[in-house]
């Protein structure tokens, strides 16, 4: 879709340069009704297509907010039974969600409230979690550019952390 937007840009542009490289020289013969009534039909034109290139920017926009927003946010089962991980996929933030059958012990903790994205905004399904042998701990990895971080997740507010996890070369 972006492709044919931009194929309408561009021939919009051409024809508005080319339309506007025709000149009267003087050796031709002086303007008629016949040459205004042919420029305001070309003017007309484009009019209609400025119009139909704007529709379509609209449409592409609509469409690019539909498909961040769908299956934006994704849980992650841990292996105790009362603790999941929400992880939006856009940006990378993880929060932690306890449940329980008595309410005092619910809430949702977070552990990144970091745009790990840097607004770049590649869209939903950027981020993934892959959980590791320890329980309490997962790796995010960023699936456009493959930067990695260490997430520990924890009951205690100082066992919720993430870190980056460089990349050296030997």
């Amino acid at each position: 879709m972006k492709g044919i937007y931009l194929v309408l840009l561009m021939f919009a542009c051409s024809l508005a340069c080319f339309s506007q490289a025709v000149k009267n020289t003087p050796s031709q013969a002086p303007a008629t009704a016949k040459t205004t009534s042919h420029e305001a039909k070309i003017e007309e034109k484009l009019q209609r297509l400025d119009t139909l290139v704007y529709s379509c920017y609209r449409q592409l926009d609509n469409i690019n907010i539909n498909t961040s927003l769908k299956q934006r946010y994704k849980i992650y089962q841990t292996e105790n039974t009362y603790n999941l991980l929400k992880l939006d996929t856009k940006t990378g933030i993880i929060d932690q969600i306890q449940w329980s059958l008595g309410d005092s012990y619910e809430g949702t903790f977070s552990i990144n409230s970091e745009d790990l994205s840097y607004g770049v905004g590649y869209g939903s399904g950027t981020f993934e979690l892959y959980p590791t042998k320890n329980i309490y701990q997962f790796i995010l990895l960023n699936k456009v550019d493959g930067r990695t971080w260490h997430v520990q997740w924890g009951v205690e507010s100082n066992k919720r952390w993430i870190r980056p996890i460089s990349s050296f070369f030997f």
